[in-house]
């Protein structure tokens, strides 16, 4: 791939082991120039930028591995459980909101004894057994 992104990961996962608990979140580089992944979302600060993914250390915010969205059409689930590699083994507690968050990613992670927490939205849908105490929740919340 890009021999600077890889050495970076490579230091990432070398230099430190995470805990227990670990967290998803995503990253904007700004970045205006020429570049065919540069992504755009005008509700935010810095509206053009490099989208990264990252799984981070809940506790220090340590990066512990991460990719660079580049539109090759990858699942999200997939993206995730590449994120996650060997950490899945460790059982870990994950906290994620709710992009990464969905019935059938939850369910992954239980099968595979891994804990998760995080927001749901009703968009993405919502398990039978919270539809009661979901009504409450509107579209796009």
């Amino acid at each position: 791939m890009w021999p600077a992104y890889e050495y970076f990961v490579q230091k990432f996962r070398s230099v430190y082991s995470p805990k227990q608990e670990l967290s998803l979140d995503e990253a904007r580089i700004p970045w205006r120039g020429r570049l065919k992944f540069k992504t755009y979302n005008p509700g935010k600060i810095t509206k053009y930028g490099v989208l990264v993914r990252m799984l981070c250390d809940a506790l220090s915010g340590y990066i512990c591995n991460m990719e660079i969205y580049s539109a090759e059409r990858k699942k999200l689930e997939d993206t995730v459980l590449s994120l996650l590699g060997g950490n899945l083994d460790l059982n870990p507690d994950i906290y994620q909101d709710d992009y990464y968050n969905s019935v059938r990613l939850s369910q992954t992670f239980l099968d595979r004894n891994v804990r998760v927490c995080g927001t749901i939205s009703a968009n993405w849908g919502i398990p039978r057994n919270l539809e009661g105490e979901g009504k409450c929740l509107k579209k796009g919340q």
